[in-house]
């Protein structure tokens, strides 16, 4: 995705009438990058469920790291809002022909459990299948985390068996735990009915 596509709104086909979707602009990382530390890292992410603060000490992301993730050719930073405060981001990207990535989907903990981030991850979908006619989206859970797993399990994700380290740099976390990996997991992106 080239840059004149930040801002851009997403079709969505799904309802959620409270929200609205769209690649973030650039002057929104740095909310985007608290947004996303806070729901994944330290005390208050415990807040919510999807927090790996018992796991990892450290950020999830800095303002470098989106800036180069907005900026990266068919990437984008897709954000869900409710009037002019963004609620809910992910990361999109197509990874390779074929085959969009999804990561960092991250719901401030007061939406989590009302149906937003299903929403935004299927507007993901929508969007790679319509934009890079994406045939399968791929995502990467840490293995230490079943529940997370098992959320994306009931959305029709399933296991690859591909694994990977968890990555050996601290703009990713600091692993309290010994042993993380990553696993992939993926789905089938189906035309609409």
């Amino acid at each position: 995705m080239t840059n004149n596509l930040h801002g851009s709104h997403f079709p969505s086909t799904h309802a959620k009438p409270l929200f609205f979707y769209r690649t973030a602009q650039m002057a929104e990382l740095t909310a985007l990058c608290s947004l996303i530390n806070g729901v994944y890292r330290g005390e208050a992410a415990k807040a919510g469920w999807t927090t790996e603060a018992d796991l990892l000490d450290g950020q999830r992301c800095d303002q470098a790291m989106l800036e180069e993730l907005a900026t990266k050719s068919n990437s984008c930073l897709v954000i869900a809002a409710r009037k002019k405060e963004i609620i809910a981001c992910c990361h999109l990207q197509l990874a390779e022909a074929g085959v969009a990535e999804c990561g960092m989907l991250a719901v401030t903990p007061t939406w989590q459990n009302q149906g937003v981030a299903n929403a935004l991850l299927h507007t993901a979908e929508e969007y790679a299948r319509s934009a890079w006619a994406g045939q399968r989206m791929r995502l990467w859970v840490i293995k230490q985390r079943p529940e997370v797993a098992a959320y994306y399990q009931r959305r029709g994700y399933a296991f690859t068996g591909s694994t990977l380290p968890f990555p050996d740099d601290s703009r990713y976390g600091i692993p309290k735990v010994a042993g993380l990996c990553l696993l992939a997991m993926d789905k089938a992106l189906t035309l609409p009915a």
